[in-house]
């Protein structure tokens, strides 16, 4: 990509036409909603702005002109740009307690687990989930554990695939569990950590587009982690997403969803179970 020249993008117009235009192409590509207001006119326009200044576009018309014949690469940079990636380390701690828990009860009769974490972004979560599972079984159970983390954006899972955080994006674990599960390391003059080689070697990156028409994988999972990304949906998609999220499920497996996005959450195949739980009905 070129540099861009002294262009002021900040007074830049985004017309409501144009507008609609990404908005119908995020939904088309990624099922996020995105209706016409003031706040989300100004995160559109302020997001998709740096890409024009990287391409040396002069109007949002004509990067939507651009964008139209452009390939998967520009594609995927249109995607990245429009969908949020917000992560911590045991974001929603009680789900994690529970989980400790739950992932104890499986193995008392059952000898393998399979888990996806379904919005894995950066790698904070997925890799939570992997220390969760650590603490609370054998380490000879370890090779029979295996977690799919997957995303839309192929940018964070290469940087959740890498393993390595800066300071500021340890927050939410304990010191204890960062000198356990993480080495340190000094860059540039700032601390680095990086995920040890154990756990990273239970995570496996895959992009995934949760609106996809059907789920096809070889084997149902054990535990579902799809946490705050149903927000960014309509109630149409977010119901096509828990059908098949609920139908990846084993028997009597469990689907954790975001704190704030459960409340209305119907699907014959699942049954609540506890604050954002539930559980797959024996089939």
């Amino acid at each position: 990509m070129s540099a861009a020249k002294n262009l002021n993008y900040e007074e830049f117009k985004l017309s409501q036409e144009t507008y609609t235009k990404f908005a119908s192409y995020i939904y088309e590509l990624a099922g996020v909603n995105l209706p016409f207001n003031p706040k989300n006119e100004a995160l559109v326009k302020n997001r998709l702005a740096k890409i024009l200044r990287a391409y040396n576009k002069t109007s949002f018309e004509q990067y939507w002109m651009f964008l139209k014949s452009a390939g998967p690469a520009e594609t995927q940079e249109f995607i990245s740009a429009l969908t949020t990636n917000m992560t911590s380390f045991f974001r929603e701690a009680a789900h994690f307690t529970w989980f400790g828990k739950a992932v104890k009860t499986h193995f008392e009769t059952l000898y393998s687990m399979r888990i996806w974490c379904a919005a894995a972004s950066t790698g904070q979560e997925p890799y939570t989930i992997a220390i969760t599972v650590c603490e609370n079984i054998p380490e000879k159970l370890r090779p029979s554990v295996r977690i799919l983390a997957s995303d839309i954006d192929t940018e964070v899972l290469k940087k959740g695939a890498l393993g390595y955080y800066k300071e500021s994006e340890m927050s939410g674990i304990s010191k204890d569990l960062m000198f356990k599960y993480f080495d340190r390391s000094t860059q540039d003059g700032e601390t680095i950590y990086r995920v040890k080689d154990f756990i990273r070697e239970m995570v496996h990156f895959s992009q995934f587009n949760l609106i996809s028409e059907k789920y096809e994988f070889k084997r149902p999972f054990d535990f579902i982690f799809c946490r705050n990304v149903l927000i960014y949906f309509d109630d149409k998609t977010v119901s096509k997403v828990v059908e098949n999220l609920s139908s990846s499920l084993n028997s009597k497996g469990y689907l954790l969803l975001g704190h704030s996005e459960s409340g209305n959450i119907k699907n014959d195949l699942i049954s609540p179970m506890s604050k954002a739980i539930y559980q797959r009905k024996a089939k």
